[in-house]
């Protein structure tokens, strides 16, 4: 499969998978904006349609929000990343959620950007115009060739993230160990 970022006569196929009307509306008038290329976008209004429609015809680019009728953005992303065919696609998690766990969640799986839809459209026009910009210029490093393992890809998953915020008490914990076992042989506590 030829990437679309490489053949100049096509725009670039970006899918929008959201389910709220309004959402897309703003994010696509803003992809609009920002596009300095030729762009086709199409969209996705929950999760099953999202997996078949990347399946059918893989995107350029996925735009994922995580909270959608049927499979949720994670579920999609755990999808696209899994599959050999769709593991290069470029997959920018596009939501209200700004919770730690949902950004962990989705880079663990492999997503290559995390952007908190803003209130202001021309500051989401100016991320989507900054993320466009980015992909352009590492579409080869991203897409291009199949003996290159795909960018943001995870063997770690989100376990990782909760293991190094509860680090600190682990090591508290091993201390405390080490202290008391020093004192118990020592014969200070007896």
């Amino acid at each position: 499969m030829t990437p679309r970022l490489k053949r100049k006569e096509h725009p670039w196929l970006v899918l929008l998978a959201d389910d709220d009307d309004d959402h897309a509306l703003l994010i696509e008038t803003a992809l609009e904006r920002a596009a300095s290329m030729p762009l086709e976008v199409r969209r996705a209004r929950n999760g099953d349609e999202a997996v078949e429609m990347v399946s059918q015809d893989p995107p350029d680019l996925l735009l994922l929000d995580l909270s959608m009728p049927g499979r949720s953005g994670h579920e999609v992303l755990a999808h696209v990343k899994g599959s050999d065919d769709l593991r290069r696609i470029p997959v920018a998690v596009l939501t209200s959620s700004d919770r730690e766990e949902d950004v962990a969640e989705t880079y663990g799986l492999g997503g290559n950007h995390f952007i908190t839809k803003p209130g202001d459209p021309q500051v989401m026009e100016d991320q989507l115009r900054s993320l466009l910009k980015n992909l352009r210029e590492l579409g080869g490093v991203r897409r291009g060739v199949r003996s290159t393992s795909a960018t943001a890809e995870s063997a770690l998953g989100p376990l990782p993230f909760a293991f190094r915020r509860s680090l600190p008490w682990i090591a508290f914990l091993v201390v405390f160990l080490i202290l008391f076992l020093y004192a118990y042989f020592s014969g200070i506590l007896t």
